[in-house]
């Protein structure tokens, strides 16, 4: 018996156990043992679904022989989820493989970063879970190279939708915006950097660079980081509030791999970056579903520098695997997608409806949100009107972590000033009886580029 998701159900523990890319002698037994004792397959599935981890849960069962035991109109929920991803999974390796062979003609040492790279070496499976994008790291001097290279194979860049050529803007970003093929099969996230430069941490990117090895990724030539690297960017870019399996399987699968992972170097990447509370909330999360000897060791180095509202919000977090298990929230991408979709268009009507959609997602969190964010195990009247009051102010501290301290409240504020001029530009036209927009509108932008709008938000909700 092993000490995986202690404490948790026979759901619970049937779902960590089937997310392991590859689980031992023992854990294949106990996988075994509990899948006879299911009694619920529907919550089951349920509770794989919210965790994004259906494609990996099935094929972890069928690996057993176990599949078997789930009734068939479950088994075609799991094989309506896992088709469809595998499908778009399939499309977007394609296009990946494409574009990672001209970098590797051009001379650029393009690193595959996170799920793309784990789906070849840890997973061999390239439908493991939902691919959103190929992310990618390449050295800030070959960016004009990249750009170059997606032109050549009929890529735009999102910025284009706000009138914005894509250029590498080092001093506040970390990446260029993202390039996307004109059929939304291939996503391309471009990086120099793995957090903005506006966050308080200093990664050593000279030294990531002297450790990248070349790999075989599909049978195309590219680059990886390091383990030690890829397990400090699994914690530094892990979102504060979408953490189930989906999330926190890569970490724990990553470090069972990697069995000559160096903790000590570990140790010294995250001290001289400053990323202790980051990798502290990351690691124990995991380590609650997962337990390593190795990630208890390093939780314990580094909780000394670690603020105190992460070590309180991460106990709270890891107190109960029932809550731990539900409460994987996406919420923080609609209101990313809801400004984006702001900042492409110059339209007030257009701007309204974005705008609304914006601040009403900050600050009127639904409960059902709001309650997983405060990992509430029941939603009882009074803690659930507390979990939605305090919604807010969660949401705003992972947007000042993410983008650094001023960057959010600033963007909140610009919203106010661009939707004034927007109506200020309306009202001016029709004082001079010109109706047409100085600036197009979102169809307009799209048609541009040969798109359709539905297209452009084919895309947008292709994001999680």
């Amino acid at each position: 018996m092993t000490d995986i998701a202690a404490g948790g159900s026979t759901v619970e523990r049937l779902l960590v156990l089937a997310a392991l890319a590859a689980p031992s002698a023992d854990e294949r037994v106990e996988l075994a043992k509990l899948a006879h004792e299911v009694t619920d397959w529907s919550e089951f599935f349920a509770l794989a679904r919210l965790n994004a981890t259906v494609p990996l849960v099935q094929r972890g069962l069928e690996a057993e022989e176990l599949f078997g035991l789930v009734p068939a109109p479950v088994a075609a929920e799991f094989a309506a989820v896992t088709d469809h991803i595998a499908t778009v999974n399939d499309r977007r390796l394609a296009g990946a493989l494409e574009l990672l062979r001209r970098f590797d003609e051009r001379g650029v040492r393009c690193v595959v970063l996170k799920g793309m790279l784990f789906s070849a070496e840890i997973y061999h499976d390239p439908r493991y879970k939902r691919m959103n994008d190929l992310d990618i790291l390449i050295e800030l001097d070959q960016v004009d190279t990249a750009i170059e290279i997606y032109r050549d194979t009929g890529l735009f860049a999102t910025s284009e939708l706000l009138g914005k050529a894509p250029k590498a803007r080092a001093e506040r970003s970390h990446h260029l915006p993202s390039f996307v093929s004109r059929d939304g099969a291939l996503v391309v996230g471009t990086h120099w950097g793995l957090i903005t430069p506006l966050a308080p941490y200093t990664i050593d990117y000279a030294a990531i660079w002297d450790r990248v090895r070349r790999i075989d990724f599909y049978g195309v030539p590219a680059w990886a980081m390091a383990h030690e690297d890829n397990l400090h960017h699994l914690g530094v870019h892990l979102p504060y509030y979408k953490t189930g399996v989906r999330e926190l399987g890569d970490i724990w699968n990553l470090e069972r791999y990697a069995t000559e992972l160096d903790y000590d170097l570990l140790a010294r990447e995250i001290g001289k970056a400053g990323t202790e509370s980051l990798m502290y909330h990351a690691l124990s999360l995991a380590n609650r579903l997962v337990p390593l000897p190795e990630f208890a060791t390093l939780i314990a180095g580094v909780r000394p520098r670690v603020n105190r509202f992460t070590r309180y919000d991460t106990a709270r977090k890891t107190a109960d695997i029932h809550a731990l298990l539900r409460s994987r929230s996406t919420h923080t991408s609609r209101i990313e997608k809801a400004y984006t979709e702001f900042n492409m268009t110059a339209l007030a009507h257009e701007k309204r409806g974005s705008f609304a959609r914006l601040w009403t997602d900050l600050l009127l969190v639904p409960g059902e949100e709001a309650a997983r964010m405060s990992s509430l195990r029941e939603a009882k009247p009074l803690p659930a009107l507390g979990a939605r009051v305090a919604a807010p102010y969660r949401l705003t501290r992972v947007f000042q972590r993410d983008l650094g301290r001023w960057l959010f409240p600033a963007a909140l504020a610009k919203t106010v000033v661009d939707l004034g001029a927007a109506y200020g530009a309306q009202a001016a036209r029709r004082v001079s009886g010109r109706e047409q927009a100085a600036r197009p509108g979102i169809e307009e932008y799209a048609a541009e580029l040969g798109l359709t709008r539905a297209d452009l938000q084919a895309v947008l909700d292709s994001q999680e």
